[in-house]
């Protein structure tokens, strides 16, 4: 309308246009616009109480240049000038010519005259059209063209306009927008309208306030933004050694002027997140791989893929491994990349269960979650275009949540031999082929994770016959539960296909469970939580290799570890003091303290390490305890259908 009003020469339609632009202006933070528009707008609404003659040609349609008699064809003033400004350049510009006095007036002068004469001599050589350019049969064409392609788009995905859920969605790619953006189109105008309102209030009428006062911007999420920037491990790292400094001449000064005691100064953090266990105030993630590498031997992994009775799939892990290719629509994937996969599956075993993650809005893996990045949310149906970054879009739980679903139905319409089962977890609840098949032993269940159901789903088939089964997952953690629930289970063989590309390879639970030490294994939870997992910060510093031989020089705090997987209240002092131990003997195994604010204070003096390179304080290590303690009641309780955690 706003185009329209000016190729018109329209005046009345020019200011309603932009009366009604003006509340965007003010919502999207376009200030510059929004502080002068309001007063160009309100200096054209008093033209006929102060200038009537100017308002009258105004509506004769001259605040706009009429260059030629075309109808539609006029244009804004500033538009025009530039027009002008680029006809007098003409095609040696004007660059250099304030540089030489005679050469300018020259072009001053005939510069103007040399422009029209061009322009008339270009007019009559050309035949005169009445007719709007986008008139002509060529521009006819492509317009007609994009409408039949729209239509195409149309037929071929379903009409748009019948989608029945309240997302705000693309109508081509399905891409849906979130919930912050969703609020945005609902709020944004009336949001304008109000700042509008009272711009024009307090600047214009009361004039309480300046025109040129700061306006506040809103910062509104909107369907496009530039990446939240993220700071490098080397500015981290800078600015954590900055505030060490910081601290430490404060710490300095503070002595010279009265008695300081170190003691009590290293039994505080003094900084808002202990420095060995976080990371720019972020939980500090290790390498949990690192693990495997302290348990494996020559003779507990094989190449050769075992022959086994049952195969149990991490859903999430196997789609993150099976890229889409060739395939266009999320059908065309589970038709032509999945659903094979499966098959090939099926074929080599019995029973075949595929266990999917469930994401829940305030779960623990949060922090991990949003470190692997973000994506865009995109409706999953069988017509719908797959999405370019395929980890991008994995990235989304409602995506992820959405495709498992389709992914498990598809499976299920699966044709399977007599006497192989197919079992896939769908939310709580549990599909079957055949349908006949007993899940009263694995559903409803209420495990957030794979990691603890595949587990549960191992226990059902154990039980009911099965004596040899293989795991598929890539994650750490599923090897740790699997050791330590070995002897629960109690499969005659237990393998574990690890791994992706040159890395895969079948580890022998049963073997290394074997080779470990009963109450080793029951530890094993705890301990893996304690040093770092995708829920429990690691220490600075001390990975899997280094916590597992402190481990083996100091074995009483196996005790502790199982008495903490026991407890059902707050952790006793005593096993506080073992795990201080284990910690200290982690930064510095010749230290003979079992107190870690008295090895920070040695570290520091005797040793000059750096706050990040020695062990938290007492009081953040037991919340760090605290933390570890319930994962590992989480991952313990893996065979329980209905978990109640302490």
């Amino acid at each position: 309308m706003y185009i329209r009003s000016l190729r018109e020469g329209n005046f009345q339609l020019y200011v309603e246009t932009l009366t009604q632009l003006l509340p965007w202006m003010f919502a999207l933070d376009h200030t510059h616009y929004s502080r002068w528009l309001s007063v160009h707008v309100r200096d054209m609404m008093v033209l006929s109480d102060k200038h009537p003659a100017i308002l009258a040609e105004f509506c004769a349609g001259k605040f706009v240049v009429h260059k030629t008699m075309h109808k539609f064809s006029a244009m804004a003033i500033d538009q025009c000038h530039e027009q002008n400004n680029a006809l007098i350049k003409g095609s040696g510009g004007a660059v250099g010519l304030t540089e030489n006095p005679g050469a300018l007036h020259r072009w001053m002068v005939a510069g103007p005259e040399i422009a029209r004469m061009t322009t008339d001599f270009e007019n009559d050589s050309t035949p005169g059209e009445n007719r709007h350019h986008e008139q002509k049969p060529a521009v006819q064409e492509a317009f007609r063209k994009q409408v039949r392609s729209l239509t195409a788009v149309i037929e071929e995905m379903g009409n748009p306009f019948l989608e029945e859920s309240q997302d705000l969605l693309v109508l081509d790619t399905k891409d849906i927008m979130t919930t912050a953006v969703a609020d945005t189109v609902r709020n944004v105008e009336s949001l304008g309208a109000q700042q509008y309102k009272t711009f024009v209030e307090e600047r214009l009428e009361q004039r309480t306030k300046p025109v040129t006062d700061t306006i506040h911007r809103n910062k509104m999420p909107l369907f496009s933004h530039p990446p939240v920037k993220t700071h490098s491990k080397q500015k981290i790292q800078l600015e954590a050694l900055r505030r060490d400094c910081n601290l430490f001449s404060r710490l300095y000064v503070s002595c010279q002027v009265r008695d300081g005691n170190l003691g009590k100064f290293f039994s505080h953090e003094n900084q808002e997140a202990p420095p060995s266990l976080s990371q720019g105030g972020k939980m500090r993630l290790g390498t949990k791989a690192d693990l495997l590498k302290c348990i494996m031997t020559d003779d507990t992994d094989s190449q050769p893929a075992p022959m086994v009775d049952g195969v149990f799939l991490d859903g999430a892990a196997v789609v993150q491994m099976l890229n889409p290719g060739t395939a266009k629509t999320f059908q065309d994937y589970a038709d032509s990349v999945f659903v094979p996969y499966v098959k090939s599956q099926l074929e080599k075993t019995w029973r075949l269960d595929i266990i999917w993650d469930v994401y829940i809005s305030d779960s623990l893996k949060g922090t991990t979650r949003q470190k692997r990045g973000k994506g865009i949310r995109r409706r999953v149906m069988p017509t719908t275009v797959l999405p370019k970054q395929w980890k991008d879009f994995l990235r989304v739980d409602d995506n992820k949540t959405e495709l498992f679903e389709f992914l498990s139905q598809q499976v299920m319409g699966l044709p399977v031999e007599e006497g192989k089962e197919v079992y896939t977890t769908h939310g709580k609840m549990v599909l079957c082929s055949p349908a006949h098949c007993d899940v009263t032993s694995l559903t409803p269940c209420t495990h957030e994770e794979a990691d603890t159901r595949l587990l549960l789903h191992v226990t059902d088939a154990v039980q009911k016959g099965l004596k040899k089964v293989t795991i598929r997952t890539v994650d750490t953690d599923v090897v740790v539960l699997a050791i330590a629930l070995f002897r629960k289970i109690k499969p005659e063989e237990m393998w574990i296909a690890f791994g992706r590309g040159t890395s895969f390879r079948h580890i022998s639970v049963h073997k290394i469970a074997n080779k470990l030490d009963p109450s080793t294994c029951a530890a094993f939870p705890l301990f893996h939580a304690l040093t770092g997992c995708d829920t429990v910060s690691a220490f600075a510093g001390r990975g899997k290799k280094t916590a597992w031989e402190t481990w083996k020089a100091f074995p009483e705090v196996t005790k502790a570890f199982n008495e903490i997987l026991q407890m059902q209240a707050d952790v006793s002092e005593e096993v506080n003091s073992q795990l201080e131990r284990f910690v200290v003997l982690m930064y510095d195994r010749t230290s003979e303290t079992t107190e870690v604010n008295e090895a920070r204070q040695q570290l520091f003096t005797h040793k000059s390490r750096t706050l990040e390179n020695m062990p938290p304080t007492k009081a953040a290590l037991v919340q760090h305890i605290k933390r570890a303690a319930y994962q590992a009641n989480i991952w313990c309780k893996a065979l329980e259908l209905h978990r109640t955690i302490f």
